[in-house]
């Protein structure tokens, strides 16, 4: 049976459990690969360099948004929290417009309408960093500000007491804390990420998702390539999570 842990009786999976799952998925692998055991592999075999590549290029892309994405979001969290009401405005303006708008328009947004409404054409690689990091931004935004708002106002007042600025207290008492906090809401929003990076072929960039979609057109292998796609990004998003865990050992996955 399961235990609960904890004031708010969070249900803490018992070892059966956490096993049970595990042979479940192992079964279910087993099963699935019986199932595909006719189908031509050595497609996927014969591309596995080309899609290695492409796959780093959806890494690369994931790390860009997120390192540019991070301060940026803290900087409109902040300023939609605290910050004078016309930049306040501006804030949540622009984090709800990019929330309340599918990801592919913002990357059609800043590849397509920049160029016809500036005269400059924007090369792929800066449309895709730029799209994903303001996506990035907008979603880690909402994420950043929950996170200080879990911060008590006893301490802000603490410090205020003893004299520190807000800017003092901002960045060594509330963002600490409010990163910890919003950890497992910060690893969401990079699996996140690293699965939009698929829409990232509209621009021309060879990523995993576009690589599999050349590769299929050329031979016409879908299951093979499209379960070889499924493969890379449920495995890219599992090691994701296992650092994480390795990083902050109180955040458990209940599974």
């Amino acid at each position: 049976m399961a235990l609960r842990d904890g004031a708010f009786g969070l249900v803490q999976p018992t070892a059966l459990e956490r096993w049970g799952w595990r042979a479940f998925i192992a079964v279910s692998v087993l099963l699935f690969a019986y199932l595909l055991r006719g189908q031509r592999w050595e497609v996927v075999a014969s591309s596995s360099h080309f899609l290695l590549t492409s796959l780093g290029i959806s890494w690369l892309l994931t790390i860009a948004s997120i390192a540019i994405g991070l301060p940026t979001g803290i900087i409109l969290a902040v300023l939609r929290k605290a910050g004078p009401i016309g930049l306040r405005q501006l804030a949540t303006g622009i984090i709800e417009i990019i929330r309340a708008t599918p990801q592919l328009m913002v990357i059609f947004w800043v590849f397509f309408a920049v160029p016809a409404l500036t005269g400059q054409k924007v090369p792929p690689w800066t449309a895709a960093i730029v799209s994903l990091s303001l996506i990035a931004a907008a979603y880690l935004a909402e994420v950043i500000r929950a996170g200080i708002g879990s911060v008590p106002t006893i301490q802000i007042e603490s410090g205020l007491a003893t004299g520190l600025t807000r800017s003092q207290i901002l960045l060594s008492i509330v963002l600490p804390q409010a990163l910890r906090n919003m950890l497992p809401a910060l690893l969401a929003t990079l699996v996140m990420m690293f699965k939009i990076t698929s829409l990232i072929y509209v621009v021309g960039l060879t990523d995993f998702f576009r690589a599999v979609i050349l590769i299929n057109n050329r031979e016409f292998e879908p299951v093979a390539l499209y379960t070889t796609l499924a493969v890379g990004y449920f495995v890219c998003c599992s090691l994701l999570s296992w650092i994480v865990r390795l990083l902050d050992p109180k955040y458990v996955l209940n599974h």
